[in-house]
């Protein structure tokens, strides 16, 4: 391909900068905190935003800081059109049970480097700043004005692009490092909800466990009088949920037929872990398979517990061709019979870009070049990215083809939102590759 060989040895060149510096943004433990006065998503994403200017900055890039946005720009190039690169620093809170490393203590390891944010997605960040330094320092042919984009709030609500998008006009085509190779063209859609009972507990007073909605729980944790009972399971993104084990299912089931709880207790637990056993709406009757977006998924992330009652808080995927408005009532319904009251908390549509869209070919028609699979297709998203609130974009991913590289972990580990979240450096160092070709490809499209 045109130029991939002075890209390819550029980035091998610079792998130990490269990694380096990827470990240097893991040490920063941003996961979402207490909002303060110049930094409303907690100080770690502060700094974790100011880490990533200086690193713009001190490689020759203009950059525009939006602290109360939640974000960072960084610009190269005067091109009438634009195209973008996002990316985010925020991260998924951490669980107890890493094996191989802690959390913000990246290590390397048989090729990978092991941290939370490795793979979402503070690799993003770097390989956005290093297409950006390749467009200036090899001289490639780059007419378009490159914008990269670094937020703080991807995990926990998305208000930064929200921000960002009310505020400036985004650019003609955008490429969101968030997902896999060899694109994704569209998102399933989101809707978060709480359960909560209406009539407290008698005996049980603690119920609780997980890291955030869209992470299924991997270990609950019950109090009943001074005994203590506590259950793992295998968690996995929500979006995502095949696989997975729901340790407050486990521990539902397991106190349901506990003869320690009185009968509404045990009826309160078999009801729970009938609703969390499993995860494609069933128990609710909205189970769907669109023809573009898959089954839809219903996955609980979080329990907890307050003045003696428990809340379920859900994470829900669904795609274009559900009702959401008869879904969110038969879900109501569904509650409200059993004698719990729902709350939704967060909703956003779904969507999808054609497979004919010129950039959406563009890139794909890169993928195959640089990969040789002829026969590759676009996907669509279960998770959710950026690219939900941008005009024009795509999903790619931060690693491609790992090479002979493995790591040994046990099942549950090793992968987005899970513990031991590990990232291949031959895999990275390809991602980085691609979406460098993907960009120039795209940049020529603008040309036409």
């Amino acid at each position: 391909m045109e130029f991939g060989e002075q890209i390819h040895n550029y980035i091998r060149q610079h792998q130990e900068e490269i990694t380096h510096m990827l470990k240097e943004l893991v040490k920063i433990p941003s996961v979402r905190g207490q909002a303060e006065e110049n930094a409303p998503f907690g100080k770690e994403c502060a700094r974790a935003l100011e880490f990533a200017q200086k690193l713009y900055q001190r490689n020759g890039f203009a950059t525009e800081l939006d602290m109360d946005g939640g974000y960072l720009l960084s610009f190269f190039g005067e091109g009438k059109k634009s195209l973008g690169l996002f990316a985010h620093t925020d991260v998924v809170p951490v669980s107890d049970d890493w094996i191989l490393t802690a959390p913000f203590e990246p290590i390397e390891k048989d090729g990978f480097i092991i941290g939370r944010g490795v793979i979402d997605d503070k690799s993003a960040v770097v390989a956005s700043l290093f297409c950006a330094r390749m467009i200036k320092e090899l001289n490639l042919p780059f007419e378009s004005r490159l914008v990269c984009f670094t937020g703080v709030n991807e995990e926990s609500g998305m208000q930064d692009i929200q921000n960002y998008v009310r505020a400036h006009k985004a650019p003609d085509f955008s490429l969101v490092c968030d997902t896999a190779f060899p694109l994704y063209r569209g998102d399933k859609g989101v809707l978060r909800f709480t359960a909560t009972q209406d009539v407290p507990m008698k005996d049980v007073t603690d119920f609780s466990g997980g890291v955030a909605f869209n992470v299924i729980l991997g270990e609950a944790h019950a109090e009943i009088g001074k005994q203590s009972f506590t259950e793992k399971g295998v968690s996995r993104h929500g979006a995502l949920p095949e696989g997975s084990l729901n340790a407050a299912y486990v521990l539902a089931k397991k106190l349901s037929q506990s003869n320690i709880l009185s009968e509404y207790d045990r009826k309160q637990m078999a009801f729970i872990a009938t609703v969390l056993e499993k995860y494609y709406g069933e128990v609710f009757g909205i189970e769907q398979t669109d023809g573009d977006f898959g089954r839809l998924t219903v996955t609980n992330g979080i329990v907890n517990m307050s003045e003696g009652r428990i809340t379920l808080c859900f994470d829900m995927r669904y795609g274009t061709s559900l009702n959401i408005e008869k879904a969110k009532a038969k879900i109501g319904s569904f509650f409200d019979k059993n004698g719990w009251n729902v709350a939704y908390v967060l909703e956003s549509a779904p969507f999808i870009l054609p497979d004919d869209d010129p950039y959406i070919v563009a890139c794909m028609n890169t993928y195959k070049k640089f990969t040789g699979k002829g026969d590759a297709k676009s996907f669509v998203n279960a998770g959710g990215t950026y690219a939900r609130y941008l005009p024009r974009a795509a999903e790619i991913g931060t690693s491609y083809d790992c090479g002979k590289g493995t790591l040994e972990l046990p099942q549950g580990h090793g992968s987005v939102h899970q513990p031991d979240e590990c990232i291949s450096i031959d895999g990275l160092l390809n991602a980085i590759e691609l979406t460098m070709l993907m960009l120039l490809e795209c940049d020529r499209q603008q040309k036409k």
